[in-house]
């Protein structure tokens, strides 16, 4: 017989039950709704294998959380979803099989689901909860797998912590910039471990002074937690300032204003796939033949524009490393340098492309739709 035990989370709290699961190794899933949220937990032998909100399909949360990522695209996502309901099959396998993403990526993401999703779940003040012992079929290895009462004393930890967290960084919707540098911290701050050091770094670099605290949060990769607390100790630091509701809007009101992007005759559309080959080698040289010879580039279709300038950009930013032996400080030097027309890219500034440099290279993301 199926063993089911169902509550409310006012009278039999969260840290309770996650606490029964673990201590008699149940297998099976545990939904938790309130006001129509639900999220599902899967464990395996009291161990967590999943967590992850429920949407509209198998699949959406993850598929928005890699869009969220900057891993994917929203209408390559959208077009891989329609291959799954013509042809069901888990949205994660269709994303390998597609070459959309590769394996190690994508479990990345589904920890970071997951750790979302209990993050998330253990800072609910009330809900319902449904537990089911039954078979969890999962391919995750043992060592993979979160024991939910560590992660439960973890949790715990992170909850206590997010208040003092929120009173340097209240609200996602925040805007910073940067007004100091790692370099030039305060005389006295303690000493960073370097997997701390290289999660500020990452966090300080997405911070340009229009991406939201939600959004640096995202492409971070860090989780809400980690990613939050970096922030409030540069906010403590001095590191960051707040961008003023005034400057944002100026800087909005610059968006609107903008002229709208040329286009090239649908002939030369057709074209442009064959031809992004000879361009990238053209920009790779363009500084020492004629860098300001060049007419200026212009997007295409505004369904192919992002796409074409993320992947034109990408491959200059490669051909100017390959040039100079380093990665540039910021996208404007291609310009300067010469390895980029005037005006190659029209997107107006206030939608620039998110531009950092990383260990492993350089990370550009399309603005915002």
């Amino acid at each position: 017989m199926s063993v089911a035990l169902r509550g409310n989370l006012e009278d039999f709290g969260i840290g309770e039950v996650f606490q029964l699961i673990g201590q008699q190794r149940k297998t099976g899933v545990l939904e938790v709704s309130r006001e129509g949220e639900r999220v599902q937990l899967c464990f395996d032998a009291g161990a967590i294998v999943s967590a992850t909100p429920a949407g509209g399909h198998d699949g959406a949360a993850l598929g928005d959380m890699l869009v969220r990522c900057g891993l994917i695209t929203r209408e390559r996502l959208e077009e891989v979803e329609r291959e799954c309901a013509a042809e069901p099959k888990p949205l994660a396998r269709a994303l390998f099989e597609k070459g959309a993403l590769a394996v190690p990526q994508i479990e990345a993401i589904e920890d970071l689901l997951t750790r979302e999703t209990l993050f998330d779940l253990l800072r609910w003040k009330g809900g319902a909860f449904h537990f089911r012992a039954q078979p969890v079929v999962h391919e995750r290895a043992p060592g993979s797998l979160i024991a939910a009462e560590q992660f439960l004393m973890d949790g715990l930890r992170m909850v206590d912590e997010w208040r003092a967290l929120t009173r340097h960084v209240p609200r996602e919707e925040t805007v910073f910039r940067r007004v100091g540098s790692l370099s030039r911290r305060p005389t006295g701050t303690s000493e960073l471990a370097p997997r701390e050091q290289e999660g500020l770094e990452r966090v300080l670099l997405l911070v340009d002074g229009r991406l939201t605290v939600r959004r640096v949060i995202d492409l971070s990769r860090l989780g809400t937690f980690e990613a939050t607390s970096h922030l409030a100790r540069c906010v403590r630091d001095g590191l960051l300032a707040a961008v003023s509701p005034e400057e944002l809007e100026r800087a909005r009101q610059r968006q609107r204003v903008a002229p709208p992007p040329a286009t090239l005759p649908r002939p030369l559309v057709r074209a442009l796939p064959f031809a992004l080959a000879a361009l990238v080698t053209a920009a790779a040289i363009w500084s020492v033949l004629a860098p300001r010879a060049a007419a200026p580039l212009r997007p295409v279709l505004p369904a192919t524009r992002q796409a074409w300038e993320a992947r034109l950009l990408r491959n200059v930013l490669e051909a100017r490393h390959l040039a100079r032996g380093a990665w540039p400080d910021a996208l404007e030097s291609l310009e300067s340098e010469g390895f980029l027309p005037p005006d190659a890219l029209t997107l107006a500034p206030a939608r620039s492309y998110y531009y950092a440099r990383k260990p492993e290279g350089a990370l550009v993301l399309a603005p915002d739709s």
